[in-house]
């Protein structure tokens, strides 16, 4: 503007006014017309946010072979086995003419491992739950046999070798839940063997697991997306940090999974705990354990990830019998970790003897036995600490003139609103029995349904869990049949089902945690922005 304009307004007062109160005319006019400048929304009330139709997935870990996606091969061309991770095609091992070679992981599986039966259940929330699937197909890729398409049923596939992928779609994309179950009197593998289906992540630990010849343990690593993953292995064991050459830069191929020996990599006496880390992509993980004793079946069992480290953790749903119980604590910190214990007990918390206080290294695994403390029943285990600690218990069953089991119990994380178990009685000869634990300073009110996998409720009850205090109930409904229980808002119970052998040649033991399905993976809400896209 001039300097002649300019003394001009400021001359005359009135007309510099109407300049501004013209700008500002045209400024709320383009606001209004545009509905960008100011990100202006409707003034119409905001719709009720919806909830968006999801998608979730989940891996029943099977087997610990490793299950490659099958290739496909083009027109006119014979399909060769796919190559094993880090090779290449022109490596004699990955060809098909030799006769030393493995075939694909894709058709085949663990010999050694028994065939497994895979349970899906979906849970009913609502009068008129929507439309949607739960189905269950090879990780691999191909189409399954199990689905499930109504709420509150569930169906099973028995004979299963490999991993499966549990899909989730539409109402019951937040509703279901799996687990996988094996029941065998012979091999390695003797025994029962239970873990729930497993929800992919990036940070996933193993507490106390076994690395030695007569205490095996296996990592399956299972990717369920078309690209690859990486992870990284840390290992901590009773003198600190455990260095393993090749553990960091893991690869795992889109739709497999990928099998590693704990004790081939990390030759260590003691208690090790090792944490998976995916530095691309995302990995579900669970750990085969198998022992034996003078080369003769000793237990087996599959091993879920423990909670990430914290001040508090609570190893839910320990068995109730005169065998062994070894409490394992991990502490990943510079720090040495104090760390106190108490027994939920069936009377409510103690101190067990002998184990009331843990002194675990920094950057180490320790182990206590937890027997004498437990007196034989079920319980929970609560752990604080001066720094973040996660833990595991390792059970071991006994009954006379029967070969020993083995179990593992992981620390978990509080249920939200609703715990699940997709096995609550089976049609074998298995026994089962719910364990509920209130890690909190509270009472909790909660009720609990067994429910056939046809939909009908066979069983409810209600039970007043006392503030540190842990109730069980025999569950003898016909099988099979799965459980959820209710539980209040902000409450700090957890659970599990305990399966066992009563009678037998082998004294059969396994546990199945309570997971909350819904929290796992919710869609998230939507609200209507009308300043979008214009």
């Amino acid at each position: 503007m001039s300097d002649y304009t300019g003394s001009r307004l400021r001359d005359r007062p009135s007309l510099r006014r109407a300049v501004i109160c013209l700008v500002v005319l045209l400024g709320l006019a383009l606001v209004v017309g545009g509905g960008t400048l100011l990100d202006a929304r409707s003034a119409k009330p905001a719709a009720a946010p919806t909830a968006a139709v999801g998608r979730t997935s989940s891996v029943c870990t099977v087997g610990s072979a490793d299950a490659l996606p099958t290739p496909s091969p083009a027109p006119g061309d014979t399909a060769s086995p796919s190559p094993e991770p880090g090779s290449t095609p022109s490596d004699p091992a990955s060809t098909p003419s030799d006769p030393t070679s493995t075939p694909s992981p894709s058709t085949s599986a663990d010999e050694d491992a028994p065939t497994s039966t895979v349970s899906a259940v979906t849970v009913r929330r609502g009068a008129t739950p929507g439309p949607g699937t739960l189905t269950g197909a090879p990780l691999a890729g191909g189409s399954g046999d199990l689905e499930v398409t109504a709420a509150g049923t569930g169906a099973q596939q028995a004979r299963v070798r490999t991993p499966l992928l549990l899909t989730g779609e539409g109402a019951l994309a937040t509703a279901g839940s799996g687990a996988v179950t094996s029941l065998t009197g012979e091999g390695e593998s003797s025994g029962l063997m239970a873990a729930p289906c497993l929800l992919p992540g990036t940070e996933q630990w193993f507490v106390g697991v076994g690395s030695s010849d007569s205490d095996r343990t296996e990592l399956v690593l299972s990717n369920p997306d078309d690209a690859s993953a990486e992870v990284d292995l840390r290992f901590y064991g009773p003198q600190g940090r455990v260095v393993v050459p090749g553990s960091p830069g893991v690869v795992v191929a889109g739709r497999s999974s990928r099998a590693l020996s704990v004790s081939s990599l990390v030759d260590d006496d003691g208690p090790l705990s090792v944490a998976v880390r995916a530095s691309e992509g995302r990995v579900s993980v669970a750990a085969r354990r198998i022992r034996t004793d003078d080369l003769k079946p000793a237990g087996a069992d599959w091993q879920i990830p423990s909670v990430t480290p914290g001040p508090a953790v609570v190893v839910a749903g320990v068995p109730g019998d005169a065998g062994p119980r070894s409490l394992e604590v991990v502490n990943p910190g510079p720090d040495r970790a104090s760390v106190s214990v108490e027994v939920l007990g069936l009377s409510g918390p103690l101190a067990p003897a002998g184990a009331d206080v843990v002194e675990v290294a920094a950057e180490s695994t320790a182990s206590v036995p937890l027997e004498s403390g437990l007196a034989g029943e079920s319980a929970s285990v609560r752990l604080s600490s001066t720094t973040p600690v996660s833990a595991a218990v390792v059970s071991t069953s006994r009954r006379p003139d029967a070969q020993p089991d083995l179990a593992v119990q992981s620390a978990l994380p509080p249920l939200v609103r609703q715990g699940v178990s997709a096995v609550a009685t089976t049609t074998d000869s298995a026994a089962s029995e719910l364990v509920l634990s209130n890690g909190g300073d509270t009472d909790a009110a909660t009720t609990f349904s067994v429910v056939s996998y046809t939909g009908v409720v066979l069983r409810e009850d209600e039970i007043l869990l006392a503030a540190g205090s842990t109730a069980t109930r025999r569950l003898t409904s016909p099988g099979p049949s799965y459980v959820v229980v209710d539980v209040p808002d902000g409450s700090a119970v957890v659970g599990s089902v305990t399966l066992t052998q009563p009678d037998g040649d082998v004294a059969g033991l396994a546990t199945l945690p309570l997971v909350s399905p819904d929290v796992a993976s919710r869609a998230p809400s939507v609200e209507q922005d009308p300043a979008v896209a214009r």
